[in-house]
């Protein structure tokens, strides 16, 4: 299948070549400024330069993510101090900036953090693996975004802007190998095929041999990958009327990254399991984790998207924008998420999203340097999934044999039902003061509902629901011989859950800046956020484990500059911040009476928490050919007068504590010089260094869920023709073999970690026509 999709996607690049010719097209992204220091975004939904827009912004090129190795959004964090990726038990990714995130492991869980594929929304992280390649640029937008953006988005919104097709016709093939027998062959076609119309296709496949081993079982391995990406651009430009019309496909059948673990921890200690206690501790190595023999946990994940934008110049200052996305994403994921042998927590985990946007904005110029955009979008949102969870070795299922002879249950269907509707009104204006000093102020209404099923089902053999009657109600048919769901209600009688959550809010954001020349910004705001109420997807024994968290408020006072240094050598970015936060969602636990299975997961709200910060970012280029882009960031997250339960079923007062997953402090140094030769020949050599500090993967800061800090160099080197036609590299990634983990958790009767991957190292070679 694989060699199927990469041959059609190379037959359709292919096709297009043949067709190309070479008329001139007018449809461009806008060019880029003549001088070294600087870079054009579409932050506010136009396009200027980067040092004109008064907010924090962190953009890199897509040369930029390649030479840094940067393949996903999971990997931002090398360029973009201050965002953070977590790996989930289940695989989901969460996304953070600057400690604000939502941890949570379903796919149906609306982030904090939202990305965004040429404005189009990918409304969940599940969805973000088709974003990033082949692409013009990604801009990453800190502080709350929901203005223009919408809600969830108080953390950031990370823009993905593919590269466009070309006026003239170009192409090009990009070809690695590497450790692990990895290998990454991707191109792309481009050009016009009339006066009007051009069209860009592009076209990728990573694939590796396994790179992890399991603790038991050496000869037994994991770690392949087989990921293929699509896409297809279409730009028309007819004058008055432009259009961009794109399709994105994604299919991914790797492995899923094994646990390890590091501490047993048995949920209910009078029922664990003897062998427990012999699972291998893994605390060293990276390579090695643990799984349920003959499991395979494997994904098998597709998902496509196609967008459409027109642009109408009214008159030639008004523009009208109709932005329209549709994405259909389905998975099926076999995960092992307990770093252990035994069948504690392996899950199959089926789901499927479809996501329809629809935006409508105008926007314009008035006066000298002021600007206006009011506009209106929908969301209409669907979300089923079915976790299928089989524990029959956990300690928390074994009183059902114990004490009353039944089997231990067997696999259980989790499932649920959303239904997400949207809609949201905005409007925004830029008023030029004077030449130098400029108003920001917009508002953004949104009325968001949800509406959810959840069900816990009787477990394959039966004994689940036999034994919660006796249990409960001390007589094995109470719950029926096969109850829908078994999770009860206040009268202890098994319930479906139907309930829906309704909200709406409205965002603002209101700023003053202040450009007394051309290399220098000063700039004020303050603004305020929304992110949605969510609902869990959990095994649930009470209905009430399906109680949403409500929506949390963020509000975002920062203060910052822009400054342009040294003959336009030297960029110097810096800001400020502070975040009053109000009901920030979390992962939390619950103790139910009668306490049958220990404490169980809850979503929960903390009432307040602040957070308080600093960044500072310089790009540097005092010579031809070099480049020095380094930045910091400091956080001090605090969580207020807040008790519940640790995952260790301890209750604690978490008042003062960091947020979860949270580094007080995020570095990194990027670096690259190419030079000369010959004159045909140039050389060039480069490398990047991230790091963070200490963190903790989970409320109350148990020191097993400690994630150290650490720091990653990456290097690089090789030559390439004067006209860069072609390069050849040579290229080493985490060269220090640092062992460092993502992720921390508790989980049944174990806690496990995710470790981050090993050195990596390979060669790449590039043409470009």
């Amino acid at each position: 299948m694989t060699f199927t999709r990469l041959a059609t996607a190379v037959s359709g690049a292919a096709l297009t070549t043949a067709l190309l010719s070479a008329a001139p097209l007018l449809a461009q992204e806008a060019p880029q400024p003549d001088n070294n220091v600087d870079i054009i975004v579409t932050a506010t939904k136009r396009a200027e330069s980067i040092n004109d827009v008064p907010m924090s912004i962190s953009a890199a090129s897509g040369d930029e993510l390649v030479k840094a190795g940067i393949q996903s959004a999971n990997d931002l964090g090398k360029i973009v101090p201050g965002f953070t990726f977590t790996q989930s038990a289940y695989s989901t990714p969460v996304y953070s900036l600057r400690g604000v995130g939502f941890y949570n492991y379903d796919i149906g869980s609306t982030p904090t953090v939202t990305v965004y594929q040429d404005e189009a929304p990918l409304p969940f992280s599940a969805m973000t693996r088709s974003a990033s390649f082949d692409l013009e640029r990604v801009e990453v937008l800190k502080g709350p975004q929901g203005l223009l953006f919408g809600s969830n988005s108080t953390g950031g919104a990370v823009n993905y802007i593919a590269a466009r097709p070309t006026d003239h016709l170009s192409a090009g093939a990009d070809a690695s190998y590497g450790r692990f027998n990895s290998w990454d062959l991707g191109g792309f076609v481009s050009g016009p095929i009339s006066d009007t119309v051009a069209v860009r296709i592009a076209a990728r496949h990573e694939g590796s041999g396994e790179w992890q081993r399991s603790a038991t079982r050496p000869d037994d391995g994991n770690g392949k990958r087989d990921f293929t990406q699509l896409r297809g651009l279409i730009d028309y430009n007819g004058g008055r009327l432009k259009a961009k019309i794109g399709f994105n496909a994604f299919w991914d059948k790797s492995d899923v990254q094994a646990a390890q673990l590091i501490q047993v921890n048995p949920l209910m200690p009078p029922f664990v399991d003897p062998r427990l206690a012999n699972q291998p501790i893994v605390n060293s190595d990276a390579r090695v984790g643990d799984w349920t023999a003959g499991l395979n946990p494997r994904r098998d994940d597709r998902q496509w998207q196609v967008t459409g934008r027109f642009d109408y110049e009214l008159s030639d200052s008004v523009t009208l924008t109709s932005l329209t996305s549709y994405s259909d994403y389905r998975q099926h994921d076999v995960v092992d998420p307990d770093g252990t042998a035994l069948v504690m927590v392996d899950t199959i985990d089926s789901g499927r999203i479809k996501a329809f946007f629809q935006e409508v904005r105008l926007s314009g110029e008035f006066g000298s340097g002021s600007r206006w955009i009011i506009g209106a979008n929908h969301e209409n949102n669907k979300v089923d999934e079915t976790q299928r969870l089989t524990s029959t070795e956990a300690s928390g299922f074994a009183p059902f044999a114990v004490f009353f002879g039944l089997p231990v249950p067997d696999q259980i269907p989790i499932t649920s039902e959303q239904r997400f509707k949207t809609y949201g009104v905005f409007g925004n204006v830029d008023l030029a003061l004077n030449d130098s000093i400029t108003l920001h102020g917009g508002l953004r209404y949104t009325d968001t509902s949800d509406k959810f099923t959840g069900c816990t089902g009787n477990s394959a053999n039966g004994s689940l629901a036999i034994g919660l009657g006796i249990i409960t109600q001390g007589d094995p048919l109470a719950l029926g011989p096969n109850p829908q769901c078994t999770q009860l209600n206040a009268t202890l009688q098994p319930t479906i859950t139907r309930t829906k959550l309704a909200q709406d809010n409205l965002s603002w954001r209101a700023g003053i800046d202040f450009k007394p020349d051309q290399d220098t910004l000063l700039y004020a705001s303050v603004s305020r956020g929304y992110k949605v109420g969510a609902f869990p997807l959990i095994p649930a024994s009470s209905d009430s484990q399906y109680t949403p968290v409500t929506q949390e408020k963020l509000t975002a006072y920062e203060a910052g500059f822009k400054l342009t240094l040294l003959d336009r050598k030297l960029q110097l970015n810096g800001a400020v911040f502070h975040y009053d936060y109000r009901d920030k969602q979390t992962l939390g636990s619950v103790i139910l009476t009668p306490n049958i299975f220990g404490p169980l997961n809850l979503l929960v709200n903390i009432p307040k928490s602040k957070v308080t910060g600093a960044e500072l970012q310089a790009v540097l280029r005092p010579v031809r050919g070099l480049a020095i882009n380094a930045g910091v960031t400091y956080v001090r997250s605090r969580i207020g007068n807040f008790v519940n339960f640790d995952p260790y079923g301890v209750v604690e007062n978490f008042k003062g504590e960091a947020f979860p997953n949270t580094p007080r402090w995020q570095w990194s140094v990027a670096a690259d010089y190419e030079f000369p030769l010959s004159s045909t020949l140039n050389g060039f050599v480069g490398g990047n260094i991230n790091g963070r500090s200490k963190t903790n993967g989970a409320l109350g800061q148990n020191p097993t869920l400690d994630i150290d800090g650490y720091s990653l160099i990456d290097l690089r080197a090789g030559v390439a023709s004067a006209n860069d036609r072609w390069r050849i590299s040579i290229w080493g990634r985490n060269v220090g073999d640092k062992y460092y983990w993502t992720n921390a958790y508790k989980i049944a009767d174990v806690s496990a970690r995710f470790a981050g991957m090993p050195a990596t190292y390979g060669a790449t070679l590039s043409f470009r026509y």
